[in-house]
C-alpha cells in the first residue's frame, strides 16, 4: 500500500494540464453506492462505432435493463433526455456546484426520471437504465462539457471505492515502418520505426471487463544487457496518460486503426511528444523511435503499462538496429478516372520522382470499405501512369494506388486518395474535382490521402467521373463535358492552393457556356479575400464567378437551415461532427453574404449566410448559368441522409433529376444497387433503399467485417425499381455493435454497402 501510495503521489505531481486536477470523488450510481462495480469500458479507449474511430469518453459500469440510476453527487438537472427509442441515446446530465465551481456528470444510456431545473440530492433516483449499463461522463470541475472530460477511476478522484487487484497485460508488441503497415522483424530495425502495442486491461472478472483499455503507456530502449537506458524518451518514456483525452481527431494516431476495435485497443507508443505534453495540449502528433541515429548492434525495447491504481506489466523484446532501406517512395497523384466508352474508363496519375521507384499497385473497391488488388508493380511499371480497364456494373467503383521500389523487401508508399467513377451511360453525367489538398499544417484532416469523393457517391444517382483539380487547370479534363461540376474544398487554404489562377479561368470558362456549378469549403472565401496570398484577381472571382462578399472566418456555428424561397428550404444539416459521421471536425467555416443577384441558400443564424445560389448570366455572357456556394464542407456533413435530401435538392435545381422519386428512377432493366442504410449509425431498427430488377430472385443479407452471416433480411411485396426495406434487429442476433456490411444478391452481381450498428 504504501509504495502505491507513493507512486500516486509522484505520478500526480508529474501531471501538467492546462487546468489543475480534479479531486472530487464520489460513490457508485447504484444502490448500495459504496459497493464497487465491475467497469466494462473505460475511458479513453477506441471506440470502432464510427467510420473513423473515436475516443471512449466515459466509463461504462453494468446493470439490468430498468435498473435505477441514483446522482452521485447534489446537484441540479441540467439536461433530461429521452431519445423516444432504445434509450441508447438518451441522458441526464448533472450540475453542482462546489467551492464555487460547476462541476458537470451525465449518466448516459439511461432514461431521464427527473425534468430540467429541478434539483436532485445524492442518492436519488435519476433515471433508469435503458439496455445493459450506465455510461458515466466525468467533467473536469470549473470546465465545460466539450473538452474537459476526465476519467471517473482516475488516480486520486472519480468513483469511490474504487480498488483494482488486476494488471494490465501486453498481449504482442510489432515494429513498422514509420506511417505504414510495412512490419520490421526485431533482428533487423532501422530508420524511422512505429511500435505498435496491444495492451488490455482488466477491471473485472466478466469476460466483458477484461478487453478494456489501459492508463498509461510507454516505451524505453535499453542496452542489450538491459542494465542502461540508451534512449529515454520525455516523460521517462510515457506517452499517453489517460487522465483526459486528445481530441477525436488524434484516435488514429493514438491507436492503430487497422487493428484496434471497441473490443481491442492497440497504441502506436511511438507517436505523439510525450504524455504530459498529449494532455496538456490535447493534441497527438505523428513521431516514431528513429533507429538511424544509433550505432548498429542489439538493444533492448522495453515496452511498459500501467493502470489507474498502479499495477503494470512490460516486456523485454531484443532488437537488432541494422542498415536496411526502410524509406518509400512518395505517393502517387491520381488525376483522373473517368468513362470512356460503354463498359470501359480510364484513369491517370502523376509519378512520384524517387529514383528506386519501381512500379505500382492498383486497389479496388465497390463498398469503398474492402479492397483487392487489381494488377501489381509487374503489369503498372514504373513508366506507367495512364491505364484502361473494361466495366460494366453500374454500381459506383472505388481506386487507390500505392507505389513501390525497388529495395529487396519492397518499400511501399503512402496510398493515393480514392477516386472513383460510375459507368451509367444514360442521362446526365456530372464530374466529381478534389480541391482538397490539405491536411496538417493547421488544417482539420490529418492524413495525405482522403476518400472524401465516397461522401458524394453514395447520394449521387447519376453517373460521375472524378479528377484532381490540376487536371482541370492543365486541361486534362474539359469541365463542359459534364451536365454539372462539383468541386470539393474541404479546409483547403494558403499555402494550399485553393482555385489557383488556371482553375479559376476554367470555372470561369464553364459558367459563361451555361454550366452549372456546386462548391463548397469552410476557406473559400477567407482565401479569395483575406489569406496572405489573396490578390485583386482572387477577389474579383469571389464576387464575379461565386456571387459572395466575404464577412467572417469562423461562424461558431456547425448547424445551417435552408432558407424559404431557395431549393433547400427547410432542410436542416450539422457538419463536422465526428459523432454523426464527420471524417473530420470543421470548426470554423466562413460567413459569407449575397452578392450580384445571389439569394442565401442556407444560413448558420437568422443574420449569418452560410450558402448561395444564383441563375443567370456570368460575366456578361449571353448563356445562363447556375451555382450553388456553401461556406461549409459537404462531405463534413455526417448523416447520410441529410447529404442525400441535400444532393437531391441541388440536382433538382440543376435539372438533372426532376424529382426525388426520379432519383431512383430505373433506367434499364438492368440497373440495381443499394441506394443508403438510414439512420446511420443504426439503432434497434433501420431501413435499407434499394433498387432491384428482379425482386423475386434477389437476396438481401448482412455480414460482420469478417465475413459471418449476422442477418437475413425479409424481403416481401418488393416491386421493379426503387424499395424502401424496413429491418428491426432482433434479440439475441449476432448484430452487437460494429460495423457490417450490408449486401444486395441479385441474379446477375452483388452489391453492398457498409453501415454501423450502435446499440
Amino acid at each position: 500500500m504504501k509504495s502505491l501510495i507513493l507512486y500516486l503521489a509522484i505520478f500526480l505531481a508529474g501531471l501538467t494540464y492546462p487546468q489543475t486536477a480534479d479531486t472530487i470523488t464520489y460513490q457508485w450510481p447504484y444502490a448500495p453506492m459504496n459497493l464497487q462495480r465491475e467497469v466494462t469500458g473505460t475511458f479513453g479507449e477506441y471506440r470502432s462505432t464510427s467510420v473513423e474511430g473515436h475516443y471512449h469518453n466515459g466509463t461504462d459500469v453494468p446493470a439490468a435493463a430498468y435498473t435505477p440510476v441514483l446522482a452521485v453527487l447534489d446537484g441540479t438537472v441540467i439536461v433530461a433526455y429521452d431519445d423516444g427509442a432504445t434509450g441508447y441515446d438518451s441522458y441526464v446530465r448533472i450540475g453542482s456546484t462546489i467551492n464555487g465551481q460547476t462541476k458537470y456528470l451525465t449518466y448516459y444510456h439511461t432514461r431521464p426520471e427527473v425534468t430540467v431545473g429541478q434539483n436532485v440530492v445524492k442518492g436519488q433516483m435519476i433515471s433508469r437504465v435503458a439496455i445493459d449499463h450506465v455510461h458515466i461522463i466525468d467533467y473536469r470541475i470549473g470546465g465545460g462539457i466539450s473538452t474537459s472530460h476526465i476519467n471517473s477511476i482516475r488516480p486520486g478522484g472519480g468513483l469511490t471505492p474504487y480498488v483494482d487487484i488486476w494488471k494490465p497485460r501486453i498481449r504482442y508488441v510489432k515494429f513498422l515502418v514509420d506511417n505504414s503497415s510495412t512490419q520490421l522483424s526485431p533482428s533487423s530495425i532501422g530508420g524511422k520505426v512505429d511500435i505498435i502495442v496491444h495492451v488490455e486491461e482488466q477491471n473485472g472478472l466478466a469476460s466483458s471487463s477484461m478487453n478494456n483499455g489501459t492508463y498509461e503507456i510507454g516505451y524505453q530502449i535499453l542496452s542489450a544487457d538491459s542494465h542502461s537506458v540508451v534512449y529515454n524518451p520525455p516523460d521517462n518514456g510515457s506517452r499517453y496518460r489517460y487522465y483526459n483525452i486528445p481530441g477525436n481527431n488524434y484516435v488514429n494516431i493514438n491507436y492503430y486503426q487497422p487493428e484496434s476495435s471497441t473490443s481491442q485497443h492497440v497504441y502506436n507508443v511511438t507517436n505523439g511528444t510525450g504524455a504530459s505534453a498529449v494532455a496538456s495540449t490535447q493534441v497527438v502528433t505523428n513521431n516514431y523511435f528513429n533507429a538511424a541515429i544509433f550505432p548498429f548492434g542489439n538493444y533492448i525495447a522495453k515496452i511498459f503499462t500501467r493502470d489507474s491504481r498502479g499495477n503494470s506489466d512490460s516486456v523485454l523484446i531484443p532488437i537488432t538496429i541494422s542498415e536496411i532501406d526502410q524509406i518509400p517512395t512518395a505517393a502517387p497523384v491520381l488525376k483522373y478516372i473517368k468513362r470512356d466508352t460503354t463498359n470501359y474508363f480510364s484513369m491517370c496519375w502523376s509519378a512520384p520522382p524517387d529514383s528506386d521507384l519501381k512500379g505500382y499497385r492498383l486497389y479496388y473497391s465497390t463498398d469503398g470499405a474492402n479492397y483487392l488488388l487489381r494488377d501489381g508493380e509487374n503489369v503498372l511499371k514504373k513508366n506507367v501512369t495512364t491505364v484502361r480497364y473494361s466495366y460494366s456494373q453500374t454500381q459506383p467503383l472505388y481506386l487507390k494506388l500505392v507505389a513501390i521500389d525497388t529495395n529487396y523487401i519492397p518499400n511501399v508508399s503512402l496510398q493515393s486518395d480514392v477516386y472513383g467513377l460510375k459507368m451509367s451511360a444514360t442521362g446526365n453525367r456530372v464530374l466529381l474535382v478534389d480541391g482538397f489538398d490539405r491536411y496538417g499544417s493547421g488544417g482539420n484532416w490529418n492524413k495525405s490521402y482522403h476518400d472524401f469523393i465516397i461522401r458524394y457517391s453514395e447520394v449521387l444517382p447519376v453517373g460521375y467521373d472524378c479528377a484532381h483539380h490540376s487536371a482541370v487547370s492543365s486541361d486534362l479534363i474539359n469541365l463542359n463535358n459534364y451536365s454539372a461540376v462539383f468541386w470539393m474544398c474541404g479546409d483547403n487554404a494558403h499555402p494550399y492552393n485553393n482555385l489557383d489562377s488556371l482553375s479559376q479561368i476554367r470555372i470561369k470558362e464553364y459558367l459563361m457556356s451555361g454550366g452549372k456549378l456546386f462548391i463548397s469549403g469552410s476557406e473559400i472565401a477567407w482565401d479569395l479575400v483575406a489569406s496572405e496570398a489573396a490578390s485583386s484577381a482572387d477577389s474579383a472571382f469571389l464576387r464575379d464567378a461565386l456571387k459572395s462578399r466575404f464577412v467572417n472566418n469562423d461562424a461558431n456555428s456547425v448547424s445551417v437551415l435552408g432558407m424559404q424561397g431557395s431549393f433547400a428550404a427547410g432542410q436542416s444539416v450539422q457538419f463536422g461532427l465526428t459523432s454523426q459521421g464527420s471524417p473530420y471536425i470543421e470548426d470554423a467555416p466562413d460567413i459569407i453574404d449575397t452578392l450580384n443577384g445571389s439569394d442565401f441558400v442556407f444560413k448558420y443564424s437568422e443574420a449569418n449566410g452560410a450558402g448561395v445560389f444564383y441563375s443567370g448570366n456570368f460575366f456578361g455572357s449571353q448563356t445562363s448559368g447556375q451555382l450553388i456556394y456553401l461556406a461549409f464542407p459537404f462531405e463534413a456533413i455526417g448523416f447520410e441522409t441529410q447529404r442525400d435530401a441535400l444532393m437531391t435538392s441541388v440536382l433538382n435545381y440543376f435539372g438533372i433529376i426532376s424529382s426525388e422519386s426520379e432519383a431512383y428512377k430505373v433506367n434499364d432493366p438492368d440497373t440495381e444497387g443499394i441506394i443508403s442504410v438510414y439512420p446511420n449509425p443504426a439503432i434497434g431498427s433501420f431501413s435499407i433503399d434499394v433498387i432491384i430488377s428482379e425482386p423475386d430472385n434477389s437476396v438481401l443479407k448482412i455480414y460482420s467485417l469478417l465475413g459471418e452471416e449476422a442477418l437475413t433480411v425479409s424481403l416481401s411485396n418488393l416491386k421493379t425499381g426503387f424499395n424502401r426495406i424496413p429491418v428491426v434487429i432482433p434479440s439475441g442476433t449476432g448484430l452487437s455493435s460494429g460495423v457490417y456490411i450490408c449486401t444486395l444478391r441479385s441474379p446477375s452481381s452483388i452489391y453492398s454497402k457498409k453501415f454501423v450498428v450502435a446499440k
